[in-house]
């Protein structure tokens, strides 16, 4: 079953009663999982950093990224009482750090999950005591090559990790349709064969993360937010409730679709057969002992006698019963057989 993760990250606006309705609400629409973000602004951010482009549009400029940041924390308090009532409602929880203090937090409180954000994919020393802890490890990869993507799973199986899911990730917010790139989720799993491969998506919509899971992606993740309008740097490019219930459950259907692989008559279509093929039928009166021609047979529904695959096979053949026009053709010889082509 597709994992869904719904990435409520820093959408709370650092208000936890805000955090624990998008609980609720993720909850109703049937995620399998709630994710946050764990920072100290300080130790993440210096005062000098530019805020991103997509940040400028979504919160002004008139602040830094260090000061836009700070807003958006929760204390370690904070995050062990969201973490709570999430499980309380019943869904798994677990946060991506982004400093060395908030890992050592989230390490303290036995997380089941580590969720690797794109930009730590290059944090050796990160990776290391990720690695250490030996807990299954969800590794975004947006921004990164190949080789960056071997390099980290490979720093985390050396340190005793062997759970790894690998997403998919483009890192723009939001990602425009052209730069999703989702047949780099097949490269993946031609490359990792032994890994889980997921998505983690940044589109508008639903569509895209639907369509990760037709092509394979076992994991879902996406940007949640109750409201696009509201006031911080993700709400735009993140799913409303409208959305993220409808990605469930177009992710549920695409499930059910997929099916096997092999290519053989599906039981709920047995019955059709009949009704939709067609039989060698008296294209006029026939008489025993007449030939066969163009002149008095043709194909027509229903396909319950010979098939039309034995059309060269009964031409020229003798008559063996009287049939009337539109008489499906009866005949031992033809029947219940397909020819040599």
């Amino acid at each position: 079953m597709v994992y869904i993760i719904a990435e409520i990250g820093c959408n709370h606006n650092g208000d936890i009663n805000l955090a624990k309705k998008m609980v609720d609400v993720a909850v109703s629409c049937g995620v399998d999982a709630v994710k946050f973000q764990t920072f100290k602004a300080e130790k993440l951010i210096s005062k000098f950093a530019p805020k991103a482009e997509y940040q400028k549009a979504t919160t002004g400029t008139a602040d830094s990224q260090l000061e836009m940041t700070k807003r958006l924390e929760l204390s370690f308090e904070e995050y062990l009482e969201m973490r709570d009532y999430a499980i309380s409602k019943g869904v798994e929880t677990f946060s991506t750090p982004f400093d060395e203090e908030s890992l050592e937090f989230l390490i303290s409180t036995d997380m089941p999950i580590y969720k690797i954000p794109s930009g730590e994919i290059t944090n050796l020393p990160y990776l290391e005591k990720i690695g250490k802890q030996q807990k299954k490890v969800i590794l975004s990869t947006g921004m990164a090559v190949m080789e960056e993507i071997h390099q980290a799973v490979n720093i985390l199986r050396q340190n005793g990790t062997t759970d790894i899911s690998i997403l998919h990730c483009t890192t723009e917010y939001p990602t425009p349709y052209p730069s999703l790139n989702l047949n780099v989720i097949h490269t993946l799993k031609d490359e990792f064969k032994d890994l889980t491969i997921g998505y983690s998506d940044h589109s508008i919509g639903s569509e895209v993360p639907i369509a990760a899971a037709a092509m394979g992606a076992e994991v879902i993740e996406k940007h949640f937010t109750l409201d696009t309008n509201m006031e911080g740097p993700d709400h735009k490019a993140s799913a409303t409730p409208d959305i993220l219930a409808a990605l469930v459950k177009g992710v549920r259907i695409v499930e059910q679709a997929l099916g096997r692989f092999e290519k053989i008559p599906d039981p709920v279509e047995e019955k059709n057969k009949i009704v939709a093929r067609k039989s060698v039928v008296a294209l006029k009166p026939i008489k025993k002992g007449d030939i066969y021609s163009i002149e008095n047979i043709t194909v027509k529904r229903p396909g319950n006698g010979i098939s039309p695959m034995n059309w060269y096979d009964i031409l020229g053949q003798e008559a063996q019963d009287d049939f009337e026009e539109d008489e499906v053709i009866r005949d031992s010889r033809f029947e219940n057989q397909l020819p040599e082509l």
